[in-house]
């Protein structure tokens, strides 16, 4: 089989290009793929993430332009499925191959952003709909992302594929230890961290709420990194001029909490530095009020054995279901009971680091596990779109 994966948008730097990352040598690695050719924007610098010496069957190719452009139909012609890895932001177009799309959350729709016109997300809504209803076969990330996606356009997604992706994408006797240097002079000595980008439903509002009021927060400051952070060290008048982040700002201004003190915000560290960071924290909190199939960052604490404070919401809970690690989970909608379960934290720290230690080896699937059942999506969707099903 011969596959592409179309990705001429930018995507999420954060979750979507690391699943990517993961996905990509692990299909090639597949029986009976010949080719994985991966189109994507230059804007991703993608070409620098992973090492592609081992892999003479994956093609990846920097590009910008139409699938249905002459370039874009060059790229496509000796392929036999198309896989449209992130459908959110491009409109659907139809091309002559079976189609494979990841659905990887409705969170534009279940939690709206504040500021945002009924237009815009109508317009998301019908774009989503012409999608799932258009491609050859469907996946999401978890099962309650199914649910969402029924009731947002209806009993045709019964037919969605859960294949589950938020896992571990490193071992961590395979991870250096030593946080970098430069980065070292940057960090407290203690800290709870959360990792993520500054999207609102990310939750840094209620967070920061919470952290105002942490009796601890100056023996364990919050640390914070992941794409657009940094413009968290901005001080009015010099407002970033960035969606959402100034309202931050505001907010950190007006509850006293004081930068390089009580938060350090980071920006995006280096991808070797990522493993130490969590597995020197005192713990990890995720405050997020939406996700597709799961956490990254809470993934990776639990494997290097980091207590986790986390958001008590459905898809959280399906995902952290397969650990026994003991979790602290929290209302993500009310600063009072994550302040609570920081407070917790504290209290019962060393339990909560004995019972993460206990569970580091928690059995999971491998990537090549993951892989195999997207190869069998595709396999199904070729059958069934030449009629053959």
């Amino acid at each position: 089989m011969r596959i592409l994966i179309w990705c001429a948008n930018l995507i999420s730097l954060g979750g979507g290009a690391r699943l990517l990352s993961n996905l990509l040598p692990a299909m090639a690695r597949q029986v009976d793929i010949d080719l994985v050719r991966l189109v994507i924007s230059p804007g991703t610098n993608f070409k620098d993430r992973i090492d592609l010496s081992s892999y003479p069957n994956i093609e990846v190719v920097y590009f910008e332009g139409d699938v249905q452009s002459p370039s874009g139909l060059a790229y496509l012609q000796d392929c036999h499925v198309v896989y449209f890895f992130w459908p959110h932001g491009p409109e659907f177009q139809k091309v002559d191959r079976p189609t494979i799309c990841t659905y990887h959350d409705t969170t534009i729709l279940d939690f709206v952003p504040a500021f945002l016109s009924g237009a815009v997300v109508k317009s998301c809504w019908e774009a989503s709909k012409t999608w799932v209803h258009h491609v050859t076969s469907v996946i999401v990330s978890s099962h309650y992302m199914k649910t969402r996606l029924i009731a947002h356009f209806g009993e045709q997604c019964q037919n969605a594929v859960v294949i589950p992706h938020a896992i571990s994408p490193a071992k961590p006797e395979h991870s250096g230890t030593a946080i970098s240097s430069d980065l070292v002079q940057r960090l407290p000595s203690e800290y709870v961290v959360f990792s993520s980008n500054i999207s609102p439903h990310k939750n840094h509002h209620n967070l920061l709420i919470a952290y105002s009021k942490f009796s601890q927060r100056k023996q364990y400051p919050l640390v914070l990194f992941g794409y657009l952070t940094q413009q968290l060290r901005n001080v009015p008048p010099d407002w970033p001029d960035s969606y959402y982040i100034p309202t931050l700002i505001s907010l950190i201004k007006r509850v006293d909490l004081r930068l390089d003190e009580d938060f350090y915000p980071l920006g995006f560290i280096k991808d070797e530095d990522v493993m130490p960071v969590l597995k020197h924290a005192k713990a990890l909190v995720m405050p997020s009020m939406s996700e597709g199939g799961g956490s990254y960052p809470v993934e990776e604490a639990l494997r290097l054995g980091t207590p986790v404070l986390c958001s008590d919401i459905p898809v959280m809970r399906e995902h952290l279901a397969k650990h026994s690690a003991e979790i602290v989970w929290f209302d993500p909608d009310s600063p009072d009971s994550i302040l609570q379960a920081l407070e917790y934290m504290t209290l019962h720290h060393d339990r909560l680091k004995q019972s993460a230690v206990q569970g580091m080896n928690d059995p999971s699937e491998t990537w090549d596990d993951i892989a195999q059942k997207y190869i069998h999506v595709f396999r199904i969707a070729y059958l069934k779109y030449h009629g053959q099903l």
